[in-house]
């Protein structure tokens, strides 16, 4: 879905970024923008704009949140592409444009694991507002970015975030066939780990933690299958049913991970969902057959010399 200047004004009328005030709206996208052509150009070109602030970041934090609840309210209605509601639609992919436009010139997070969870969201966002080459963008210009932690000694829960998060950065950039064929291959090997690393992690602690635990491993693990699931349609084009299988892999995923009262991931979950649907939607894959299935055949026959589209 295209996002238009209208929808962008529309969004600006929204109640949550009313909220933040108009004033402070209009300097947080000034120095987003600001922020963001200094880190292009450098010291090469002085800006005539206002000077910073103390409470520049927070600022922008809560700017950034705000195009996001705008986006949230239409998230169901983006995802139902039958739903009827364009309006709801149009604002959840103008919320998520936004929403990443002042995400990323922000600091990630220090801490590891919110890192990732910042990086993959803020991803989703970028690839549900249509930002896809802004998000590739994005990667090259900071490759610490996408660098996966060492799963060494690692706990069991640490390393499936970890391998899931290598696996998502291979499917936003999809720099290349290995890209998305080697997720297939890091699923394999978690399902290998699995054997040796899941006792261990349900007998840390209470049972109120080994019960939390268990409920982060099955959001975890319908992640993991929903990873795969998708890596295999990008590369193959099946299974057919691919909608059906992600809505009930990371519906699974996010009342896990609701129930084990992590926010984070549950949020993360509804994002990554309205990632794969856009994903499913642009392949190559599903434009083949909107077209007739001569077409179809031929983009099998050429996929299977991994030709570049």
């Amino acid at each position: 879905m295209n996002v238009t200047r209208e929808s962008l004004d529309r969004l600006d009328q929204h109640w949550a970024v009313l909220a933040v005030g108009e004033a402070e709206r209009k300097r947080g996208l000034e120095l987003a923008n600001v922020r963001l052509v200094n880190k292009a150009i450098g010291e090469q070109l002085k800006l005539n704009v206002a000077a910073p602030r103390a409470g520049d970041d927070d600022l922008l934090s809560r700017l950034a949140l705000a195009y996001e609840m705008a986006a949230i309210e239409g998230l169901d209605a983006f995802l139902d592409t039958t739903s009827g509601d364009t309006a709801l639609r149009e604002q959840c992919a103008a919320g998520a444009w936004r929403a990443f436009e002042i995400g990323r010139v922000l600091s990630p997070p220090a801490e590891t694991d919110r890192r990732v969870l910042h990086i993959l969201h803020l991803s989703a966002l970028a690839y549900c507002g249509d930002r896809w080459t802004d998000l590739r963008r994005w990667y090259r210009e900071d490759p610490q970015l996408c660098a996966v932690p060492s799963v060494a000694d690692a706990p069991w829960d640490h390393r499936l975030l970890y391998r899931l998060f290598e696996c998502w950065v291979r499917l936003f950039r999809k720099q290349d066939w290995d890209d998305l064929d080697r997720i297939r291959e890091i699923v394999v090997g978690l399902r290998e780990d699995q054997k040796d690393f899941e006792t261990g992690a349900l007998q840390g602690g209470s049972n109120a933690e080994n019960r939390a635990m268990a409920l982060r491993l099955v959001a975890l693990y319908h992640w993991a299958k929903a990873s795969e699931l998708l890596a295999k349609f990008m590369l193959q084009g099946e299974p057919t049913g691919i909608h059906a299988l992600l809505i009930k892999h990371f519906e699974a995923a996010i009342k896990a991970a609701t129930a084990a009262m992590d926010s984070n991931l549950e949020l993360l979950m509804r994002w990554l969902h309205a990632a794969s649907t856009q994903m499913v939607a642009g392949s190559i894959w599903r434009v083949a057959r909107s077209v007739n299935s001569r077409v179809t055949k031929f983009v099998q026959e050429v996929t299977k010399q991994q030709g570049l589209f």
